[in-house]
């Protein structure tokens, strides 16, 4: 059953986690503070709040103690007192450069966190995905527009709920230009499904007035647990960390090419199913780009250079001039960065054309995103 009373996503806006609190709401939901007092002890460590203050006592009060010794005539434990006022001093001005970096760095950048709550999946975990990207914007920027939807289960429902997703994400992004005009980079964090993000990318497309930089979640370490993995806008990369291939399937319509990328080493557990519902969906032509291992390095060099050579290669590839003209199919694995930014450089001047397909745990097959539109 789907909510009727649904009136879209909304903004909500938050200071920085240094700056404590929200700095306001814009449209449906609430927002609060959620950094706590770890968050907050952990921005004071990293900010040069607490280096500050420790080394402003040290310098204050041993250098009167100092002092006070020379004008005694007391000379014993003087030189401890210089000691730990001279200590004192280089921490405080080390605790200023500190402030002054993180000031710089959060001066110049702005989150945007943008989740689609997937039922289906488990709702406690999206809001925790949700809860952290929102935390981990909030240390590293000025200001942080979080803006969510949670998706119904129906197909239909679902691609207008994660468009209002993409359109509100765009509002953010002309908010956070009059919030901080001084800002030359924005943060897009978002957490949703593979195929939704290819969606809501095409929706969103690729020609900014600003830097927008895709996050992903970080696999190795976890911490930072984000990293800035690619960009909307064109890149030039000469890294090409994906091999290609181009087969015919057999009885499928030439007018028809899928692209499916099989980012985690799969092989033919992820390619067989692919074939199949090649087959069952009369697609005539697929590309495949694979890895060579089961994990990517986790940096931008590596996620920017997936993003362009698929670009590179679907538009390269032997299809012929039908399937230049007809309807494509995207098959997905791997990184939602990377899906999302696919999404904005293959499919934003053309989404109509395009269905992603998603794996169904339950049924273990594929199912197209949009649903095709009953034919007449």
């Amino acid at each position: 059953m789907t909510d009727d009373r649904w009136e879209g996503p909304g903004l909500t806006v938050f200071g920085s986690a240094t700056g404590g609190g929200r700095a306001g709401r814009a449209g449906g939901r609430s927002g609060g503070d959620r950094g706590g007092w770890a968050g907050g002890l952990r921005a004071a460590l990293s900010d040069g709040t607490a280096a500050v203050a420790v080394g402003g006592a040290l310098a204050g009060g041993l250098g009167v103690e100092a002092a006070k010794s020379v004008v005694v005539g007391e000379s014993a434990g003087r030189w401890w007192f210089v000691v730990g006022s001279l200590a004192g001093t280089a921490l405080l001005v080390a605790g200023f450069g500190l402030r002054e970096r993180a000031q710089r760095q959060v001066r110049v950048q702005v989150g945007i966190v943008a989740t689609a709550r997937d039922a289906g999946r488990g709702l406690a975990r999206a809001r925790q995905y949700e809860q952290q990207a929102e935390e981990f914007s909030r240390s590293t920027c000025a200001v942080t527009v979080a803006t969510a939807v949670t998706l119904s289960g129906d197909p239909a429902v679902d691609k207008n709920r994660v468009e209002g997703l993409a359109d509100e994400t765009f509002n953010a992004l002309m908010l956070a230009q009059r919030l901080t005009p001084e800002a030359t980079r924005v943060n897009l964090i978002p957490t949703m499904p593979l195929h939704l993000a290819f969606w809501f990318g095409a929706r969103l497309g690729h020609t900014h007035s600003r830097e927008v930089r895709v996050h992903a979640v970080r696999q190795a370490d976890g911490s930072p647990p984000y990293f800035a993995a690619t960009a909307l806008r064109a890149t030039e990369s000469a890294t090409t960390p994906l091999t290609a291939s181009v087969e015919a399937i057999a009885g499928g319509d030439p007018s028809r090419a899928a692209l499916a990328l099989d980012l985690q080493g799969f092989g033919r557990q992820f390619t067989d199913p692919v074939r199949e519902t090649c087959r069952q969906h009369a697609i005539g032509h697929l590309l495949i780009l694979r890895s060579a291992g089961s994990v990517l390095a986790e940096d931008a060099v590596t996620y920017t250079g997936v993003v362009e050579q698929a670009r590179r290669e679907w538009l390269a590839a032997a299809l012929p001039s039908a399937a230049r003209t007809g309807r494509y199919a995207v098959f997905l694995s791997g990184s939602v960065a990377i899906s999302l930014a696919l999404g904005a450089r293959l499919a934003a001047s053309d989404p109509g054309r395009w269905t992603v397909f998603s794996f169904d745990r339950d049924t273990h097959s594929y199912q197209p995103f949009p649903l095709p539109e009953p034919t007449r």
